[in-house]
């Protein structure tokens, strides 16, 4: 407290032209951690997308170009199959197959012989040590973000939290009422409240339905509110207090 109001004092005694350099570069500081926040998921976005190219499609190519050139060198010296030979590799013949492959894959996971083949396959990865720890966590995660109907976050909401008069932006996670509720004996909502810059961090809380309050803003919104650390301000309309006759479900007993 005391350091803050030397640095107060220190900033009116100083001449005018260090004041407005001094706010020059605390606005200038601004815009460019606003401009990182917009460009920093763009660039993730084209990095990922641009590894995935290299490792799967790049990688399929050079195994292809492999195989052809394994397929030539039987033609060459087995007088039988010199037709292989007439073989030859063209570029893009292994991002194909990448494509046909991923393709297939979906389609056969539709059928009922495509998911027995897949059912096989977990069933032997689940008894290979370390690796089915490592599978049956990334099936948890796949199985919360894919399985569900629509988006994990069903509503964007605030919460007084971490105390009364402090308010904090959530999401609405789910509505189910299970062991948590059971074990608190009143309905409870679970949301997700997260952490500013990097949202993909939080805290998962339980909170009474009445408690809550129903922000009209898309979820896309409400992370550029998180990320921007409250610079970016979406419009919508004022917050009202969640339908708890349509969205709480009793207790089971």
């Amino acid at each position: 407290m005391t350091a803050t109001k030397n640095e107060k004092k220190k900033l009116s005694e100083a001449s005018p032209f260090l004041r407005f350099l001094i706010q020059y570069l605390k606005q200038l500081r601004f815009y460019l951690m606003t401009g990182l926040l917009v460009w920093v998921p763009l660039i993730v976005t084209v990095w990922l997308t641009i590894w995935l190219f290299k490792k799967v499609g790049l990688g399929v190519e050079s195994i292809i170009e492999n195989l052809y050139a394994q397929v030539n060198y039987l033609g060459e010296h087995f007088v039988r199959l010199k037709y292989l030979t007439e073989l030859e590799y063209k570029k893009g013949t292994g991002f194909l197959v990448a494509t046909a492959l991923f393709l297939t894959t979906g389609f056969l996971t539709r059928y009922l012989v495509g998911r027995k083949t897949i059912t096989y396959g977990e069933r032997v990865l689940n008894r290979i040590p370390v690796i089915k720890n490592v599978y049956k966590a990334v099936q948890q995660i796949r199985d919360v973000f894919i399985n569900r109907e629509g988006s994990v976050f069903q509503e964007v909401c605030v919460i007084e939290y971490p105390r009364k008069g402090l308010f904090a932006v959530a999401f609405v996670t789910s509505r189910e009422q299970g062991v948590v509720q059971r074990a608190v004996g009143t309905p409870q909502v679970s949301v997700f409240v997260p952490t500013t810059p990097n949202p993909t961090s939080g805290f998962l809380l339980y909170v009474d339905p009445n408690e809550i309050k129903k922000i009209d803003i898309s979820v896309e919104d409400a992370m550029k509110l998180v990320i921007s650390g409250g610079a970016f301000m979406p419009s919508g309309e004022l917050p009202e207090m969640l339908e708890t006759e349509k969205k709480v479900v009793n207790l089971p007993t």
